[in-house]
């Protein structure tokens, strides 16, 4: 009886093996990597309603779409309105923007199911907005006065530099926030009235322009794939890698221990 148990237990653990190899190519071959481009709202501009004194609202929409795994193309368009009534004015503006760009993924996947990002990037940003001003209250010399300044359409360029996170919290959703250092490159000059805020851009009378935003994100999923993107790589690191292999080093040396060695033949025989 025992006979027969050991060799019960031999043919399982023979049989084994094979089980648990099929079994895990059967769950390799399950895994894919899924890719398609991503879209997403600006929570931020919500918040920003309730966090403002003045009446401000607005709305953004963000887009981007991978290329080669670590690249992303994106487009960001939005809207947004001020409404500020102070003692001494009433100012408004409103207007929409766009921003095209791309972001670089600094992270290294680990697996085909790994879509986390650590990116940086750049975007040039555009607004076409209006603005006014009612009820100018100022005084002077001659007595206290109250005017207007009459509607104007103004629109504006900057550039933008961008640092942050997406996470995928749920499958194909994310989670993301973005740090922004915003540069203005032109914009309408008004001689009664600078713009005080620019739709997309924020407000300029700011010696560095910066804002933050976080959104939630979803990914259609309209590819998949098995391979894994391909990690850029600079050419220099790739040249320095090239020219100091072993096998190189080895055939340097052995190539200059060789003349070396034929040097000295010819010395010696010039000797004698």
């Amino acid at each position: 009886m025992s006979k027969i148990l050991l060799y019960i237990s031999i043919c399982l653990l023979t049989l084994s093996s094979p089980l648990k190899a099929l079994a895990q190519e059967k769950q390799n071959a399950d895994v894919w990597r899924v890719e398609g481009p991503r879209i997403g709202v600006d929570l931020s501009r919500f918040a920003s309603t309730y966090l403002q004194s003045a009446d401000r609202w607005g709305w953004e929409l963000q887009g981007d779409i991978p290329v080669k795994g670590y690249w992303f193309p994106t487009v960001e368009v939005g809207m947004m309105g001020l409404n500020d009534r102070r003692d001494n004015f009433h100012y408004q503006a409103n207007g929409v923007y766009g921003r095209v760009g791309t972001d670089f993924n600094i992270l290294r996947y680990r697996n085909l199911e790994d879509g986390d990002l650590v990116f940086i990037g750049a975007r040039y940003g555009y607004s076409r907005f209006t603005q006014q001003a009612n009820d100018v209250k100022y005084s002077n010399f001659w007595g206290d006065y109250n005017t207007s300044i009459p509607k104007r359409n103004m629109n504006a360029h900057w550039g933008e530099f961008v640092f942050g996170m997406k996470g995928e919290i749920f499958k194909n959703f994310f989670l993301g926030w973005s740090v922004r250092v915003k540069f203005m490159v032109s914009e309408t000059k008004d001689p009664n009235m600078s713009p005080y805020i620019v739709p997309g851009f924020g407000k300029t009378n700011v010696d560095i322009p910066m804002d933050f935003s976080y959104g939630i994100y979803y990914r259609i999923p309209l590819w998949r794939t098995k391979k894994m993107p391909k990690a850029p790589k600079m050419e220099g690191a790739k040249h320095i890698d090239e020219s100091a292999t072993p096998d190189n080093n080895n055939q340097n040396n052995n190539q200059q221990n060789g003349s070396n060695f034929r040097n000295l033949r010819g010395g010696q025989s010039g000797g004698f």
